[in-house]
């Protein structure tokens, strides 16, 4: 069964998705606010996909979609009336997997929905990059076939660098992906020790790192030989 986490507002279009899409195959749980949706997200639920609407009371789908994408490979449909090219355009931009305008037809929703499972549904949880072999669903990292030992947080910031290689993520982005509905409150060192203590178990030298490279002004990116 599928796990797929709605974020709609309007309670009778996300009871119609809920009851046209509901089966042995999907299981839904609903949310109407981004506050709603960050509070499962925090309590470690696994998703499969995320169905999003862009207007919302507490904040913006784009922005949300993006903070989902610099955490999570977890593909993203946005449910929306806003169906300009610029906004179409943004919500691929924002990560974005697809896109589907209202009205729709429910029918034409879970064909879609059907369509994003079935492209991801061999997503890799494993990385060989640059010397290291990354097994984040076992969370196993390992060199020269040496397991190293990293902190939940440690892994999950890994995981953000090593899924998305030789791409500047920010240190906003960063900080929301790893602390989420906390970030306002998370002191402006947290991000640049565990930094320090991931460069100090993965580079030879940290003055100077091979992989995990600053973007003096912007960020951070982990930098992989194609």
């Amino acid at each position: 069964m599928k796990n797929i986490l709605l974020l709609e507002d309007d309670s009778a279009l996300r009871k119609g998705i809920v009851l046209s899409l509901s089966d042995e195959r999907y299981h839904f749980i609903e949310c109407c606010t981004i506050q709603e949706a960050r509070e499962h997200l925090q309590q470690k639920k696994v998703f499969d996909l995320f169905l999003l609407d862009v207007q919302l009371p507490d904040g913006n789908g784009f922005d949300f979609c993006q903070e989902l994408r610099a955490a999570l490979q977890t593909p993203i449909i946005m449910l929306t009336a806003n169906d300009s090219e610029f906004d179409i355009v943004t919500g691929f931009a924002s990560g974005a997997d697809d896109y589907i305008t209202k009205p729709f037809n429910l029918s034409i929703l879970r064909a879609r929905v059907a369509a994003v499972l079935r492209r991801t549904g061999g997503m890799v949880s494993i990385y060989e990059q640059n010397g290291f072999v990354f097994d984040f669903e076992q969370m196993i990292v390992k060199k020269d076939s040496v397991s190293m030992d990293f902190s939940k947080t440690e892994l999950r910031l890994l995981k953000l660098f090593v899924s998305n290689p030789n791409r500047i993520l920010t240190r906003e982005q960063l900080v929301d992906a790893l602390w989420s509905i906390d970030a306002n409150f998370v002191d402006k060192n947290a991000l640049s020790v565990t930094i320090n203590r991931l460069r100090k178990k993965l580079e030879t030298n940290t003055t100077k790192p091979t992989f995990l490279k600053t973007v003096y002004g912007i960020g951070y990116r982990w930098e992989v030989k194609l």
